[in-house]
């Protein structure tokens, strides 16, 4: 079975599970919090399948490919280089406050 810990604090975070759930019920929503100590530190969105876990782009990248169908497309994402995408990835995950605010 899938698992998805997110930043509940987080609108962008929750909103991005809530629409994996909508688009794969047997996907399972987690708080981070619910990770081990060196996991949470990372402060990087974490996706679990088949007790291999895949953090930040790749775990974006791997949780749409998942929904089947036209989200598989996503997987050509790992074309771009990895420490561009990660970097990318790291001055999104740094701001996702300011990005909710209202």
């Amino acid at each position: 079975m899938n698992k998805i810990y997110i930043d509940s604090d987080c609108k962008l975070c929750n909103g991005y599970g809530q629409y994996l759930k909508y688009r794969n019920s047997s996907l399972i929503l987690a708080n981070q919090f619910e990770l081990g100590p060196i996991d949470i530190s990372k402060d990087q969105l974490v996706y679990e399948r088949n007790g291999q876990k895949y953090y930040a782009n790749e775990a974006i990248v791997e949780s749409m490919y998942d929904l089947g169908g036209l989200f598989r497309v996503v997987k050509l994402l790992k074309l771009i280089p990895q420490r561009f995408s990660y970097s990318l990835y790291k001055i999104f995950a740094r701001n996702r406050y300011r990005f909710n605010s209202k």
